[in-house]
């Protein structure tokens, strides 16, 4: 896994709503696991269920089921290793829907602080990457262009989380830059799976990037020694994601360890939709 740069010292503090949102965003962009197209090759020992060894292979094939699906039940657990104290614990349960525009998710987050009670709030993530916060008996949205503003650093600190937090976003959007680094036999809670292992080269995907804001960003990433994005994805032999494993550090919160796991794939579920303004 990467190393990015160090935190602020004293981020450890930030409200609890902050550092909730962000890693409520994490757990549904995370979800929209798009793995790729092409044909696939036999397993050796173990299980033996077909595996795909091009990145862009599976991209498209696990984009392929998602989309079919449609619907799955979501678990989070994970830690946030502050620069100061202990661990945060966090946890939560919820769902998500593949929408015509993206996804969309509805789940309660849990956060626990050493030495301290367990808080939850409930979150919205709509397509595009709205972030709804439950309010007394309604919703408010989290405004990402309050210069200066809580919300603003709430924005800014997803953004953090989504860039390296989603184990297939680099791969969709770097996809000439990543590669299946390993592909092995493995069970998630009892079912087969093949857990693959995904790098993008971000020394490459800067030179790929045709937007120059986008790619000053990855190169001065690589400057700083992180040239390689890690990720871990488990799917079942009909490519639906089980689980998956990321980390990445939040700049003026800490780094984020997180597993979210999906099953139920197709059941029908109940997302709010939160009003324009609250």
């Amino acid at each position: 896994m990467p190393h990015g740069r160090a935190p602020a010292a004293g981020a450890v503090r930030r409200p609890f709503a902050l550092v909730l949102a962000a890693i409520a965003v994490v757990a549904v962009l995370a979800a929209a696991v798009s793995c790729a197209r092409g044909n696939s090759e036999d397993a050796g020992p173990g299980h033996g269920l077909p595996k795909y060894y091009a990145a862009a292979d599976l991209l498209t094939a696990v984009t392929h089921r998602q989309h079919a699906d449609r619907t799955a039940l979501l678990h989070l657990s994970g830690r946030v290793e502050a620069p100061q104290g202990g661990p945060t614990e966090l946890g939560g349960d919820g769902a998500l829907r593949v929408e015509p525009g993206g996804i969309s998710a509805q789940f309660t987050q849990t956060l626990s602080t050493p030495g301290g009670a367990t808080q939850s709030a409930a979150f919205v993530v709509l397509p595009g990457g709205q972030v709804w916060r439950q309010t007394g008996g309604g919703w408010t949205r989290v405004d990402e262009a309050a210069t200066g503003t809580p919300d603003k650093t709430l924005a800014t600190t997803a953004a953090n989380v989504v860039a390296g937090a989603d184990p297939t976003a680099h791969l969709a959007r770097y996809r000439d830059a990543a590669l299946v680094a390993d592909a092995a036999d493995d069970t998630v809670d009892g079912v087969p799976a093949v857990r693959y292992l995904v790098v993008v080269d971000l020394v490459r995907a800067a030179e790929l990037e045709q937007d120059p804001a986008a790619r000053e960003a990855l190169q001065a990433q690589a400057a700083g020694g992180v040239t390689r994005i890690s990720s871990t994805l488990w799917v079942d032999e009909a490519n639906r994601p089980l689980r998956s494993e990321t980390r990445q550090t939040m700049p003026g919160v800490g780094t984020l360890t997180l597993t979210s796991d999906y099953r139920d794939w197709g059941t029908p579920v109940a997302i709010a939709s939160p009003g324009s303004a609250a």
